[in-house]
């Protein structure tokens, strides 16, 4: 099979099912472990500035009435006050690193490098930072989903 369509098979599975279906594509062509793991990786990179630049455009595009901005950062502020105020938000607020990688390591549709270019811009992070995260809890996501499909796969003689 050519390069080109090997290529197109990988990137239709993972439209279609997300970061499992490209690993699972390429797994069932052939391909070593290590190969669907840095494919994987690398269609993650892609995505993160096209996520990123969205997000941006988006933010910066919004214009919102004076009076509804100025009660949605009143309200927020209120929020903000009254979570640091509390002692047992102090602890949860120490995490949310853990939770951009969290996030970026579930192996579902709908998770994965998009929330987590959604979380990290919602907490501030700048795009070295927050890349960085994903790509970490992408690469953890990554293999939990290389161990999930091949093991059973070489089990029952599948892969």
């Amino acid at each position: 099979m050519s390069f080109l369509s090997q290529g197109g098979i990988v990137i239709t599975a993972y439209l279609a099912a997300g970061r499992l279906g490209a690993i699972a594509a390429c797994l069932i062509m052939g391909l070593s472990p290590w190969h669907s793991l840095f494919i994987s990786l690398i269609i993650d990179l892609f995505q993160i500035p096209v996520y990123g630049l969205a997000l941006e455009s988006a933010k910066r595009r919004i214009n919102l009435p004076g009076r509804f901005t100025t009660w949605i950062k009143t309200k927020a502020d209120r929020v903000r006050t009254g979570i640091l105020e509390k002692e047992s938000w102090k602890g949860v607020l120490r995490y949310r690193h853990v939770a951009i990688v969290l996030v970026a390591t579930l192996p579902f549709r709908g998770f994965g490098v998009l929330s987590a270019c959604i979380l990290a811009v919602m907490l501030g992070y700048g795009r070295v930072v927050g890349t960085s995260l994903i790509m970490s809890g992408s690469l953890i996501g990554s293999a939990i989903a290389v161990c999930m499909i091949l093991f059973p796969g070489r089990y029952f003689g599948v892969l």
